[in-house]
């Protein structure tokens, strides 16, 4: 925990993280304005005292859209990350362990996955699932899958090949006991690396949906129809619809970096002498 806390880039992604985590939960307590109320009267006002971010096209208010867009990016990176890691993990744990046929038919399916482009794949199960919230989270999560479980797999490879584990299994020591006690602690470094970076790419994911209409939809804010309004309206200087969501997402999503590449260095001293 001390590396951890003394690794400059994991200790500024914290902070930039908890930010975010602290005005998704506490801002709508704090800041106390409506991220859906419609003022006509109000449309498209620069930045100002009353309103800090300014205002839509419906003279909603953009510092509470933009807060409440917060609470759906988080969650969104989150709960596909999850989804993500109950199907990876034990997938990458069953081909990396058994072998043989398991392995074969799971990394030809990890394969066929690869060789689409994620945003395709997500963009043609919304196109049949119809955009939702929760329909955003489940596609991301289930096409988010395949590279940690190359990752699993091969940490698991290694770790099989250790005097310990075979040891346990002369001892005849259940299969399912090595794998969980003695194999699956030590993936754990792997997996929350990805974990960590996979979260900034979902965040990412889910705005590009939102700008293209395909993810979140309004009333609902959140920062990629944000940015889409922005864009509609761009002739029209409203500078602040594009530059507040945008650097939402910018801080989130390099954030999640910082914090995927503080831990590889830190957890994973291979690589940083690789480096």
């Amino acid at each position: 925990m001390n590396n951890l806390l003394k690794n400059k880039m994991v200790l500024s992604g914290l902070l930039i993280v908890f930010f975010f985590i602290f005005i998704s939960i506490l801002g709508p307590h704090i800041y106390r304005h409506s991220p859906v109320e419609q003022n006509i009267s109000h449309r498209l006002q620069a930045p100002s005292a009353r309103y800090i971010m300014g205002t839509d096209d419906l003279g909603r208010d953009v510092l509470a859209r933009v807060i409440a867009g917060s609470r759906i990016s988080l969650s969104v990176g989150f709960v596909s990350v999850g989804i993500a890691l109950l199907i990876g993990v034990p997938l990458g744990l069953i081909a990396g362990f058994y072998g043989k046929g398991a392995d074969r038919v799971i990394m030809r399916i990890v394969d066929i996955m690869l060789c689409f482009p994620t945003i395709f794949l997500i963009l043609m199960v919304i196109a049949f699932l119809g955009p939702s919230i929760y329909n955003v989270m489940i596609v991301i999560g289930l096409t988010s899958w395949p590279g940690l479980t190359r990752y699993v797999r091969a940490e698991t490879l290694s770790v099989r090949r250790r005097e310990y584990i075979q040891a346990a299994e002369i001892m005849g020591i259940k299969k399912a006991r090595i794998l969980f006690i003695h194999i699956l602690p030590n993936t754990i470094a792997p997996v929350i690396i990805s974990a960590a970076l996979g979260v900034g790419s979902a965040i990412l994911a889910e705005s590009i949906l939102s700008f293209l209409g395909l993810g979140v939809q309004p009333p609902h804010p959140s920062w990629g129809n944000i940015l889409t309004l922005g864009k509609e309206y761009i002739s029209h200087n409203t500078w602040w619809l594009l530059v507040f969501p945008g650097t939402a997402i910018l801080m989130t999503v390099v954030a999640f970096n910082l914090i995927g590449e503080g831990l590889r260095d830190v957890l994973d001293p291979r690589q940083r002498k690789e480096r």
